[in-house]
């Protein structure tokens, strides 16, 4: 159910001169969408993403969400340049812990049942309940589709994520001409294709386990963790604005 380009880009930056290179990395931002605001920024950017591709039809509302942007387990970033809100991404945490039970809904559960019932149960549990993070909605605005860092930035988010909530196993439904980016962050096809609720294509149930996505963060420039030890997007929980490269 993501928005990807077609064809894997490399996964280390452009060359830039360090001048361009700064102004670019002082345009991006983030926010979490704990605001009214900010959710129809992102409901908007899936619309047109998915309008777009003719993965939808139109919506007189020219907004796109369903009931998981209404779970306390599931967030959504919204990535800006220049002040304009240009690529999303959700992340839907699922957590076996007894203690939680308002977090064991994600949208894989339902369309991958028996495979993620199977994986749920060989996830070990020496150091506690599991955790397990579903990649979701990733979209680019239209105008910005052959902007393929901005896809990285979007993953420089999910690594924050998966850090910052100590994630098990991270999934994600895929379509087809997706895979092989997944692929090169060391994802594992385990089934598919199915059908995806609402929207007009397949995917296929792709893993990684999160221990194994942080050697991934570190062979790779722009997925680079140093803005989760430092702390600089902690302020997305708490409504903040943040740099996207505030740690360089």
């Amino acid at each position: 159910m993501n928005s990807l380009p077609i064809a894997t880009a490399n996964l280390i930056r452009p060359h830039r001169s360090e001048r361009a290179e700064r102004l670019v990395r002082s345009q991006l931002t983030a926010r979490m969408t704990l605001d009214r605001k900010t959710r129809t920024q992102a409901f908007a950017l899936r619309h047109a993403s998915y309008l777009a591709g003719g993965y939808i039809d139109e919506r007189p509302s020219g907004l796109f969400s369903d009931p998981y942007d209404d779970l306390p387990n599931c967030v959504s970033i919204v990535v800006y340049k220049e002040e304009l809100p240009v690529a999303s991404v959700r992340l839907c945490t699922l957590d076996l812990d007894p203690a939680m039970p308002d977090w064991l809904d994600i949208p894989a559960r339902h369309v991958f049942a028996p495979e993620v019932e199977q994986m749920l149960a060989g996830l070990p549990r020496q150091s506690g309940a599991p955790r397990v993070i579903e990649i979701n909605r990733l979209v680019r605005h239209p105008d910005y589709a052959n902007d393929f860092e901005l896809v990285f930035v979007l993953f420089r988010f999910v690594a924050f994520m998966v850090t910052r909530q100590r994630i098990d196993m991270m999934l994600s439904c895929v379509r087809r001409n997706h895979q092989t980016f997944y692929k090169r962050l060391d994802f594992e096809t385990i089934a598919g294709p199915r059908s995806y609720p609402e929207l007009k294509f397949d995917t296929n149930l792709m893993v990684c386990p999160g221990g194994q996505f942080h050697d991934i963060i570190n062979r790779y420039t722009i997925l680079d963790s140093g803005a989760v030890q430092s702390g600089c997007y902690d302020g997305l929980f708490h409504g903040e604005t943040v740099n996207v490269f505030g740690d360089k």
